[in-house]
């Protein structure tokens, strides 16, 4: 079973913050999470594939939960990350600018999903993805 190896995300003034256990809000996500000073609904899983990114999304986009092995998961689909429920809003897509997609080449974040919390309460590193 995938487990969860880290957690970050971006608080109010744009620090970049890596923590043991963090707080999820229903209907939301990381409690204090923000990205261009937008209080941010939503969290972002990416699966550790031990890839060296190099494609677009690489550079544009940021994981809040990292873990372990990849997971499937999909639109619509209720899953938990340790107690708590989560949805998964949409799969990340793929830009025809990036340079994996004009080279057809694996793209190491295929896998990775938009989420949001479905009840209050508390992830910690070493939880696992129950579907």
């Amino acid at each position: 079973m995938s487990r969860l190896i880290c957690i970050k995300y971006e608080d109010k003034e744009g620090i970049q913050l890596s923590v043991e256990q963090v707080e999820v809000l229903k209907d939301g996500g990381i409690k204090g999470a923000y990205k261009k000073g937008k209080e941010v609904l939503d969290c972002v899983i990416y699966f550790d594939e031990k890839i060296n990114l190099k494609g677009l999304c690489s550079r544009r986009f940021k994981y809040n939960l990292l873990f372990d092995e990849v997971v499937n998961l999909n639109k619509g689909q209720n899953f938990k990350i340790g107690d708590i429920e989560f949805v998964v809003l949409r799969n990340k897509e793929c830009f025809a600018e990036c340079e994996l997609v004009e080279q057809k080449a694996y793209c190491p974040l295929r896998n990775a999903v938009f989420i949001r919390a479905l009840e209050n309460g508390v992830i910690k590193v070493g939880d696992e993805i129950k579907k």
